[in-house]
């Protein structure tokens, strides 16, 4: 058994809490999207569309440099007119860079008859969805929105994670999808997959993958399958002395990312559970004694990671 640092305090169990707005991921490789406005703006968001596989049309009559520069380069489509409402159906996604907020109406009910979500540049009020901040490391993509409520805040968040994460783990997430479907063939579901996946993960922060990398992790999974030592699970203490998740040891939050089931007491913070992964099974413990505790017992046998989040 492993005690671990210090950690959290406070009610039961966390669920997800309040989003100013729901991330999600277009995929739009192939699919036709729709750019109103020739502007140096417009010119940025066609471009987006483009980086992310789509076929860019353009309606503009005047473009800027930067457009000029896009469609010249064969990056998207350009219609040298206004837009037409028929223009948005079967579009998968329509921004515009309107001129007037008369536009910018026009637009957006266009958008909402032919079903197509819309993007006003910089109007808010007239956008189903918004563009964050990118980090790029495909395909690992990460997005943050502050909801358009400090944009600068926004930039320094993704400046911060760009310094964290290393260019190469975009190598390492397109190996990922290179071994996926072998690693379903070759490993049962569960403990097998979990042990190869954490594996991967440790190698992934580590350094470039190696030229023979991909050989080396079909190696590694051959040897987990052929593994029938049954090996057992982990069960890792946690006391929890704040309500601060921030207090939490880097250690600790491993453990919590990688539990399976994770026992804590009632007055532990939701907070704290939220760094839990968001699969692992979460109980809480009545007045019971955790270390009489048989059915932790029984899990780790079973080879599950086990976590107990202990308020002192």
């Amino acid at each position: 058994m492993q005690i671990l640092s210090r950690p959290q305090n406070s009610p039961s169990p966390g669920s997800i809490g309040e989003l100013a707005v729901l991330p999600v991921f277009f995929n739009l490789q192939g699919k036709r999207c729709v750019v109103v406005g020739g502007t140096a703006a417009a010119a940025w968001k066609a471009e987006l569309l483009a980086a992310a596989g789509a076929n860019v049309h353009v309606y503009t009559g005047a473009m800027s440099e930067e457009m000029s520069a896009l469609v010249a380069a064969g990056t998207c489509i350009h219609h040298p007119r206004a837009w037409l409402k028929t223009d948005l159906r079967g579009a998968a996604i329509a921004v515009a860079d309107a001129a007037t907020e008369q536009e910018a109406h026009q637009f957006r009910d266009a958008a909402v008859k032919s079903g197509v979500p819309c993007n006003v540049i910089d109007q808010p009020a007239f956008c189903q969805f918004q563009f964050g901040s990118i980090v790029n490391r495909s395909p690992v993509v990460i997005g943050i929105s502050t909801d358009g409520a400090a944009p600068i805040l926004g930039q320094a968040i993704r400046r911060r994670i760009e310094t964290i994460l290393p260019v190469s783990l975009a190598a390492w997430a397109q190996l990922a999808k290179q071994l996926r479907s072998h690693i379903a063939d070759v490993l049962q579901p569960g403990r097998q997959r979990r042990q190869f996946w954490e594996h991967f993960v440790n190698r992934a922060f580590d350094a470039e993958p190696a030229p023979d990398e991909e050989i080396r992790l079909a190696a590694t999974a051959g040897e987990i399958a052929d593994d029938s030592s049954g090996r057992t699970g982990t069960l890792t203490v946690i006391p929890v002395a704040s309500d601060d998740p921030e207090l939490l040891t880097l250690r600790a939050m491993r453990q919590l990312q990688m539990a399976d089931v994770i026992f804590h007491d009632k007055n532990v913070s939701p907070a704290v559970l939220q760094l839990a992964r968001r699969e692992a099974k979460r109980i809480a413990l009545d007045h019971e004694t955790f270390h009489d505790n048989n059915r932790a017992k029984q899990l780790c046998s079973a080879g599950k990671h086990v976590v107990v989040l202990s308020r002192l």
